[in-house]
């Protein structure tokens, strides 16, 4: 609506200069009007709706728990979720909205799931809380998941296979359900689909679901799409470092809540600013039916190309206009289905592409992170087209035969996807189901595995940046890397020793100390108390919750110089050996869902105690190769004490070191 009743408006008007600048005041005022009602409805509603929620979502999936899920799955942050998307992609900034869908299909199976039934069987689980997960619920969101993916693409299977990417505890029983739920949704959106094909212009205009392509499959190029996967990985991945930079200093500035929908609505005027102007260095094409404004056409699908706007001959166009003012879904359907030809018979120039790609690709890295609901699927399907259609137009300039752009676009858009997230099966299957091109799919898997393996070597996905940014304890680390180090359990696990280790019966003093000192534990090891000859180390009983031992001071009192542990002490389903490798112990923690493993060399005294913040922690210090945590923590002192340019350390970072 904005684009049709507005923007379009305001472009027309623009070819008068009587109103240039009354209508550029409009256009940028309108923008950073909704940019604004768009953060402010964050603070007003729920907080906890801003970003894309695919990071949180993937720690959830992955057992972490955290403060910030407090109020992640509720109503609030539903309602805010989707109107804040609607009025942040309304206007202009460089966001897409199918990251906040995934987020609040998740909320909407979390509430539609929150039964009687599901409760019992919660409450059936709690006997074991200490040790393993809550795994009803984490269906309900890896369900709601995948359902939100398949409604944003109306991709079923890309849809389950995202959420079984992004979930790192996967069951058989887990993937049919997706099924399911996925087929339910997918017929329910091509009903729509079929109900808005005449009935509803305004909705059709420019979605993603109405999209449909077919390309070539011209395999005497598999060279070619090999080098743009490689380019296209890269760009990824520096998006990626550029993005973590920006969000620590955002960190900086942000500390307020003013301060975040103030940086909100700077991004704003910025990036209307510089697409209102934009055009004037747009090149001027030939339409291809003079007289109508959308005087080019797809394969089924004609462009608003703003005939005549800063173009004084008449039958003419302004390339840049076309990529500027159109809505999202409108320029990812031109950059993958207009026609192209002889330079002179182009839809895109080669600079207007490669200069609006450039100026796309750094307001994308500036816009995510900030207070608003902000995906990059959008984003990086138009940088990918646009980087695409250049790859092709060189290609072309090259004489080799039989080139097509639109392939190129897509391909293009997989190749940055896959340097930019690292989920390889599923953005193929996504992709595919999206343009319904089951042609392309050898080469999107190709694109996809070599695009990954390019972004691997200078740094992680998107997502895991953004978890680590979040202090999100994710333990996610590649086995092949465990395997490398050699590691046993006794050098991971935390030893035991009195500070942490709770024996079967103590004073409520020792209790209090001990829970004050560990405010991160949320259980304690507890031991029989020692033998004479045994030291410190007692025989294993079990694991106490955090909640079962204020349960118990709160019982017998603050001042009780005796309370006895047995009666909440919770038996370990499962112990390890000292000597037991790290990737088992992997297996366990992530496929089993237990929270903490005890270590025991023989039945009795307790070694120590394995949980997640132990594999956290010998992840970041040990098996990451790229030392991401410490880049982090060494960037974020520099841009505390001011040094924002020079925290980039652009002479040595991990870019820097790998191409030396």
């Amino acid at each position: 609506i904005r684009s049709t009743k507005f923007i379009f408006r305001v472009v027309e008007d623009h070819h008068d200069s009587q109103w240039q600048w009354s209508t550029a005041f409009e256009y940028i005022g309108l923008n950073a009007l909704l940019a604004f009602s768009c953060s402010f409805m964050l603070f007003v509603i729920s907080p906890a709706a801003s970003g894309s929620g695919i990071p949180d979502v993937k720690a959830y999936l992955n057992g972490v728990e955290s403060p910030i899920f407090k109020n992640f799955f509720t109503v609030k942050t539903f309602v805010a979720k989707v109107i804040a998307s609607a009025l942040g992609v309304s206007s202009g900034l460089a966001m897409g909205k199918e990251g906040p869908m995934l987020h609040a299909g998740s909320i909407l199976a979390v509430l539609l799931g929150s039964n009687k039934w599901m409760l019992q069987q919660m409450e059936v689980a709690a006997h074991w809380g200490v040790y393993t997960y809550n795994k009803e619920l984490r269906d309900l969101v890896a369900i709601g998941a995948a359902c939100g993916v398949t409604t944003a693409f109306k991709a079923p299977v890309g849809g389950v296979l995202f959420a079984m990417e992004l979930a790192t505890r996967w069951r058989k029983d887990l993937t049919w359900r997706c099924f399911l739920a996925c087929a339910i949704a997918i017929v329910v959106v091509r009903i729509a689909i079929t109900v808005c094909d005449k009935n509803c212009q305004e909705l059709k205009y420019g979605s993603l679901i109405f999209f449909k392509q077919n390309y070539p499959a011209n395999f005497e190029q598999v060279w070619a799409v090999m080098i743009l996967s490689v380019i296209g990985g890269y760009l990824g991945c520096l998006f990626t470092s550029f993005n973590t930079w920006i969000c620590l200093v955002r960190k900086k500035w942000t500390k307020f809540m003013w301060a975040r929908i103030l940086e909100v609505v700077c991004i704003s005027l910025f990036t209307s600013i510089v697409y209102y102007f934009l055009p004037l260095v747009g090149q001027c094409r030939d339409c291809r039916f003079p007289g109508v404004a959308n005087c080019v056409a797809g394969d089924g699908v004609e462009f608003h190309t703003f005939a005549g706007y800063h173009c004084k001959a008449a039958g003419e166009y302004n390339d840049m206009a076309v990529l500027v003012f159109n809505p999202q879904g409108f320029k990812i359907q031109a950059l993958f289905t207009a026609p192209a030809g002889a330079a002179s018979e182009a839809t895109f120039s080669l600079s207007t592409l490669a200069l609006y790609a450039a100026i796309f690709w750094f307001l994308a890295c500036v816009t995510y992170g900030a207070f608003i609901p902000s995906g990059l699927f959008t984003p990086s399907l138009i940088f990918g087209g646009c980087l695409g259609r250049c790859f092709a137009k060189i290609l072309i300039l090259m004489g080799v035969p039989n080139v097509d752009v639109g392939m190129y676009a897509l391909l293009g858009s997989a190749a940055f996807l896959g340097g930019l997230m690292r989920m390889s099966a599923a953005m193929a299957l996504i992709l595919m189901e999206m343009t319904s091109s089951p042609q392309q799919l050898p080469f999107l898997m190709l694109t996809l595995v070599l695009s990954k393996q390019v972004g691997d070597q200078f740094n992680y996905g998107v997502f895991e940046h953004q978890m680590m940014l979040k202090g999100l304890a994710f333990v996610g680390i590649d086995e092949n890397m465990a395997k490398k180090h050699k590691i046993p359990a006794k050098d991971v696990m935390t030893h035991n020793t009195r500070n942490i280790t709770l024996y079967s019966t103590e004073s409520a003093k020792v209790l209090e100390a001990v829970l004050d000192l560990h405010r991160d534990m949320g259980a304690f090891p507890v031991t029989e108390v020692p033998r004479e000859g045994q030291g410190d180390q007692g025989d294993f009983l079990g694991m106490i919750s955090r909640k079962n031992v204020n349960a118990l001071l709160e019982q017998h009192g603050h001042e009780a110089e005796e309370i006895d542990l047995r009666e909440k002490i919770e038996v370990s389903p499962i112990i390890i050996p000292p000597n037991m490798p790290l990737p088992f112990i992997y297996r366990i923690v992530n496929a089993e869902g237990f929270n903490y493993v005890p270590v025991i060399r023989v039945h009795g005294p307790l070694e120590g105690v394995i949980s997640r913040q132990e594999l956290v922690d010998v992840q970041n210090k040990k098996l990451d190769e790229h030392h991401l945590k410490e880049q982090i923590e060494r960037m974020a002192v520099d841009i505390e004490k001011g040094r924002i340019i020079q925290s980039m350390n652009l002479t040595d970072n991990i870019h820097a070191a790998k191409f030396k």
